[in-house]
């Protein structure tokens, strides 16, 4: 029944950073709007790389400081410090304010595989589903391999979704009153996702 629950909680907290659109999701619709959804699939190749990469170190430094408390409660608040700044970040951002018309071309594998470890997002997600259900999901390399395909299955498809809808979004977050409040609705959301790790506190 832990796992259950486990995968359960899992699903609500992708769920929410799905609908959050970071740094990866806006990359996709406007570079899917710029030169097509094809263009896209080396990109998003790189995104699901440096993911992965980005999973399993954290894993794996999460599970080596297994029964280490200080050492687990402070990267608990590294990632709720991440979080925080995220939600902030959404609460003010102004998608109107974006100007794709400067890019000078394609992005592809590399850029998406570097583009990872500028997110803010995904460490503050990763650090805290890291913490959370590792051991939920069997432990040690089993429970981050399975916390691993579980993820980068969802997001994998989630990139591909915000791709092919990446025209029609582009033109809801250009709008100068629905864009900003689009924002401020996933900085709420950001929020409750924090105040529910907040309330729930250090797995250790």
């Amino acid at each position: 029944m832990e796992v259950v629950t486990a995968l359960l909680q899992l699903f609500v907290i992708i769920g929410v950073a799905l609908l959050t659109p970071g740094p990866n999701a806006l990359t996709c619709f406007a570079h899917s709007g710029m030169f097509g959804k094809k263009s896209n699939v080396p990109l998003i190749a790189g995104m699901v790389t440096g993911l992965i990469i980005i999973e399993l170190f954290i894993g794996v430094l999460v599970d080596s400081l297994n029964g280490n408390t200080t050492a687990l409660i402070a990267l608990h608040w590294i990632g709720m410090l991440f979080l925080a700044v995220m939600a902030l970040g959404m609460l003010r951002f102004d998608p109107t304010l974006i100007e794709t018309s400067k890019s000078e071309g394609k992005l592809g594998l590399k850029t998406g595989i570097a583009m990872q470890f500028a997110n803010g997002k995904e460490w503050a997600f990763v650090i805290l589903i890291m913490s959370q259900f590792i051991t939920p999901f069997g432990g040690g390399m089993i429970g981050i391999l399975s916390i691993i395909a579980i993820t980068i299955s969802i997001c994998t498809l989630a990139m591909f979704i915000w791709t092919y809808f990446g025209d029609k979004a582009s033109k809801l977050f250009s709008d100068p009153v629905k864009g900003p409040r689009v924002f401020q609705i996933c900085g709420g959301l950001l929020t409750l996702l924090w105040v529910v790790f907040l309330i729930r506190g250090p797995m250790t």
